[in-house]
């Protein structure tokens, strides 16, 4: 069953290519997305379409191993990607980075692509049965914590 995509927005004072650094560097995912690390052997040298690495994904005391493929990396535009789990497509996630007088706007968007036996596996596996909420709060976190991560002084 597909859900709605869940988007969120923040203006942070950085230019779009700190921003887009921050954001495709694996190595540094830990500092302010909410879910997913990636172990630094599975850190791949760049990211371009078709570029995947394995992650894993942390809720409480749940862990699940992940398998992203880049879909578009346009610096210091956007970065997309598809994840899956189990050889099942999980969710798409894209962020587009905006100039403004400010700095930058940064959207962060994702669309659940799991079907129904990927649904039941996942609330077993992640323990999050309102994804949607879920995802929505973890976007809000991330781009606070990106905010934070880009806004720091050198």
């Amino acid at each position: 069953m597909r859900q709605p995509t869940i988007v969120g927005s923040i203006e942070i004072a950085a230019r779009p290519a700190t921003i887009y650094g921050l954001i495709t560097d694996l190595s540094r995912w830990d500092r302010f997305v909410v879910e997913t690390r990636v172990p630094a052997r599975a850190v791949p040298d760049g990211l371009a379409p078709g570029t995947t690495f394995r992650a894993w994904n942390r809720n409480g005391l749940w862990r699940w191993r992940t398998t992203t493929r880049v879909l578009q990396a346009v610096p210091p535009r956007s970065l997309a990607f598809e994840v899956t789990s189990l050889g099942m497509p999980v969710a798409t996630w894209r962020y587009d980075i905006v100039p403004t007088a400010r700095g930058s706007r940064v959207t962060e968007s994702t669309r659940d692509m799991r079907g129904r036996t990927m649904c039941l596996v996942s609330v077993a596996a992640t323990g999050v049965v309102d994804r949607i909420a879920h995802n929505r709060r973890n976007i809000e976190r991330t781009l606070a914590r990106l905010k934070a991560e880009a806004e720091k002084p050198a």
